[in-house]
């Protein structure tokens, strides 16, 4: 399908802004050459080191550069990643160079001196910082500041420098990730990245739940756009858990500026996790052992509950060649009486790397079982719960009975109070990410990706109303049986031209297609088949597809001025009938300056999301819609708007980071109650069914803090966010319970984080304080406890009248910390302690459940 004639306009307008650039650069040399560390030890006298490469590629990683080095060379390289920075950004110009020469200068700055120690290994061999001859009296800029000159791959189709960025990019590293041992993406971000919070997950509950992502993207399943090693999930709220000894890092891109290069779906952010693929120090096979397990406190139980959790890591390789295997499994007790959850989860990955190109294969697979009993805080409520699958039977209410058996009145009764279920029973899921990626480098200015990948889930649950409904032990436990699979293929070309230190620019064609198929079943007790009400399943199959292309540039002038924009240009099946084509753009810039020590960076940039409606499990029965209809005419979710900041680093050991963000979102879908009174032949009766509408607008600004304060062995990081998350207008058929100057409901007014950590050669530690606080939502006690009387009319329970039940939550602080101590021969002994103050309600709502304080202990052996 070709573009419409303004897409191709802005295309084309976007191909020739870089040129003039190129032109105006002239014939300047593409990297200029680092400054050189004196002296290489030889141990064993060979002609490893003299060996002559050719290597090409510009702003690639230090990792990448010394990992392509030992392809074309044929060396082996061992080296301690913590002593150097890997994710900074290196230039490879070298024609016919010697592999001395080479290693001079990617070391520059870094206290490892190459030893020669064999025929074909090198090892990088840490030295007192004297002995490395500094010859640069005026160090470049990226070698002083390595958090702004990082490496990441999130908003760039090869990676590149997060200097020229003119967005918030967040990057939550494997290190920070390992100190606080945290398996759940929730414990990860929260208090760690700024403008984005997780509700604490049940371990009973399957679903992630976003508390806030800049405010409110969406009604009940507002979430980021997330890929695994640049693999989209099929469903991003499913991915829940993590393995802290496989992720290398993080990336978050908070806001729709990320939606021009990733396309529909990322009307909030994008979030990309990055799993390790490096391989040994000397490529020896490694084994690491964990073992932990505690005890969890709880209100509902008669005694302690037991978490425990054990897992295997297998690694063996070089840079040039890795492979890795992980396996982890835990579970925790009957936390509220006579539940259980139990996760297992297996990761692996492969990386082949080639002087010009690199191949890497990555998969994951996750599965877990859960019992949600009855929640002791119903006890009492009179609910109706449905018959079993296998005892469900369809009513016939044409012919008054059904044979041998007569239709009571309180089966009426029941039908017309019946609006929300017992949701007690087994849930499950099983997910599973497959794929592979490939870099190509076939000169100094182009290089190319490719990326090919599958992701899918099988969910199993009971179905659960969300609005202002609960359910009965987790209000994050929304859910519908069904199936999906996603195939994602993506093909990218990247051309760098100019001088680095004048006048560069990077420029990026890409195209994209994917296809998923989603299949939801529900059972409700108001199924319509042929005339018949009951409560058999209702199933539906959705298939979409997706295609895009990219254009994007940035361009950069004197190290100190960079300015980039970019257009995706895609083609949605779901957007049928409302626009066949959407056009998602990206406008930013940034300036970077020195101040003696000290550099300052401002950025601004402008972005564009669309999320088009969806009847699947995504955002469809996924709410719990026992029955639901999509309304008289649903337009997509849309969101944009601008966000500026300012960031301060002085040295390597101080960053502050300051954003303001104000964004517009509108035709934000929400399930409404809707009251029906159904008149079937002889019979009348009365019930409460969910439609999807557009809300209307919806008003998102804030502020976004944080600051990191670190010095060799120890390190400080704090957050802080506020949100102003407001109804500006209404749909004119909008029939809810939101009114014009609302606060969107379960939006944290502000959340904050606090975290830090020591390590020695003998002990290290951690801890971290989160907390939510000031946030609108339901009493959904009393709004259950309402709606079970006998004699209240469904009526009362849609529009206006569900303000009653609001209530403002205060907040909650969670607290936790972990010790470890080396013990030697491999072995670190590990105390972990999570939700130390013992916050075992309040967070989202007053019915959700969380096991209490968990103190475990355990062991890690490696060899």
């Amino acid at each position: 399908m070709r573009p419409p004639p303004r897409a191709r306009a802005v295309l084309l307008a976007l191909a020739i802004a870089p040129v003039v650039a190129f032109q105006s650069a002239g014939a300047q040399s593409n990297c200029a050459p680092a400054s050189r560390v004196s002296g290489i030890i030889v141990a064993n006298p060979a002609s490893v080191m003299e060996r002559v490469v050719s290597l090409h590629g510009r702003s690639v990683s230090l990792r990448e550069a010394l990992d392509r080095l030992a392809a074309a060379a044929h060396i082996r390289l061992s080296y301690a990643a913590e002593q150097l920075d890997l994710s900074r950004p290196v230039c490879l110009e070298y024609e016919s160079a010697t592999v001395s020469r080479i290693l001079a200068d990617l070391l520059q700055g870094a206290q490892v001196q190459p030893v020669v120690i064999g025929d074909d290994q090198v090892a990088l061999a840490v030295v007192k910082e004297q002995s490395v001859a500094r010859t640069d009296p005026a160090p470049q800029m990226m070698k002083q500041v390595g958090l702004l000159d990082r490496v990441v791959v999130t908003g760039s189709a090869i990676g590149a420098s997060q200097r020229a960025l003119p967005i918030a990019l967040d990057v939550v590293g494997g290190q920070q990730l390992a100190q606080r041992a945290t398996g759940s993406l929730a414990g990860a971000i929260d208090g760690a990245v700024p403008g984005v919070w997780l509700w604490e997950q049940s371990p009973l509950s399957l679903l992630a739940r976003y508390g806030s992502i800049r405010g409110a993207s969406s009604f009940g399943v507002s979430y980021p756009k997330v890929y695994v090693d640049g693999i989209e999930a099929a469903n991003s709220l499913l991915v829940t858990h993590l393995d802290p000894d496989a992720v290398a890092r993080i990336e978050v891109i908070r806001g729709p500026q990320g939606a021009a290069l990733y396309g529909a779906d990322a009307i909030s952010g994008v979030m990309n996790i990055v799993t390790r693929q490096e391989g040994t120090e000397g490529g020896a096979p490694r084994v690491q052992l964990r073992s932990e397990g505690g005890a969890s406190s709880s209100d509902y139980s008669s005694g302690s509950v037991l978490a425990q959790t054990h897992g295997i890591t297998l690694r063996t390789g070089t840079g040039v060649r890795s492979a890795r295997l992980g396996i982890t499994m835990s579970s925790i007790g009957a936390f509220i009486p006579n539940a259980f959850s139990q996760q297992v989860s297996a990761n692996g990955g492969m990386r082949f790397v080639a002087p010009k190109s690199i191949i890497s294969g990555t998969f994951r697979f996750f599965s877990q079982d859960a019992r949600t009993p009855s929640s002791p805080l119903l006890a009492g409520i009179d609910l109706w719960t449905p018959p079993p699958p296998t005892q469900a039977r369809l009513i016939d209410f044409t012919s008054r009975a059904m044979p041998g058996d007569t239709i009571r009145q309180r089966d009426l009764d029941s039908l017309s109070r019946l609006a929300i279920t017992d949701s007690s029973g087994r849930q499950s899921v099983q997910q599973f990410t497959l794929g592979a990626t490939g870099t190509f480098t076939n000169s100094n200015r182009w290089t190319h990706t490719a990326v090919v990948g599958l992701d899918g889930y099988r969910l199993k649950s009971s179905t659960v109303l969300d609005g202002g409904f609960p359910s009965a032990i987790d209000s994050a436990l929304r859910a519908a049986t069904g199936s999906a699979i996603r195939t994602t293929v993506r093909g990218s070309t990247v051309g760098q031209f100019g001088d680095p230190e004048r006048t560069a620019t990077t420029v990026t064609f890409g195209a994209e297609h994917s296809f998923v198929r989603d299949r939801t079943e529900t059972r409700g007790p108001f199924a319509r088949r042929n005339g018949e009400i009951g409560s058999g399943p209702q199933s539906l199959v959705e298939a979409r597809s997706n295609a895009g292309l990219i254009g994007q540039f940035s361009t950069s002038f004197n190290e100190r001025y960079y300015l980039s924009g970019g257009l995706r240009v895609e083609r949605n099946s779901a957007l049928d009938g409302i626009g066949d084509v959407a056009m998602l753009p990206m406008l930013g810039a940034a300036t970077v300056r020195r101040f003696g020590p000290a550099t300052v960076k401002v950025r601004g940039a402008y972005g564009k999301g669309i999320r088009p409606p969806q009847m699947s499990t995504a955002s469809g029965p996924l709410l719990g819609l026992q029955s639901f209809s999509l309304g008289s005419s649903l337009s997509p979710e849309e969101q944009s708007g601008v966000e500026a900041g300012a960031d301060l680093f002085y040295g390597k050991f101080l960053s502050l980071h300051a954003t303001r963000f104000d964004q517009r979102a509108s035709g934000l879908i929400q399930p409404v109650s809707v009251y029906q009174s159904v008149t079937d032949g002889a019979l009348h009766y009365k019930r409460i069914v969910y439609e999807l509408q557009n809300v209307g607008e919806i008003s998102n600004r804030g502020w976004e803090l944080q600051g990191t304060l670190g010095s060799g062995p120890w390190s400080l990081g704090a957050t802080f966010t506020q949100v102003d998350s407001k109804v500006q207008k209404l749909a004119a058929q909008y029939s809810g319970d939101l009114r014009p100057g609302d606060r969107m409901l379960e939006i944290p007014a502000h959340t904050y984080g606090v975290n830090g950590s020591y390590g020695n050669s003998r002990w290290s530690a951690a801890f971290n304080v989160t907390r939510a606080s000031d946030w609108v939502n339901y009493d959904r006690i009393a709004l259950l406890t309402a709606f079970a009387s006998q004699n209240r009319d469904p009526r009362g329970f849609v529009g206006p009248q569900l303000r009653d039940y609001w209530i403002n939550y205060e907040g909650v602080t969670r607290v936790g910390g972990r010790f470890g101590l080396f013990l030697g021969r491999g072995m670190t002994f590990t105390l972990e302690g999570e939700n130390l103050l013992d916050e075992q309600r309040g967070e989202p709502d007053n019915i959700t459940i969380l096991p209490g304080r968990t103190v475990s202990a355990g062991l890690k052996v490696r060899f």
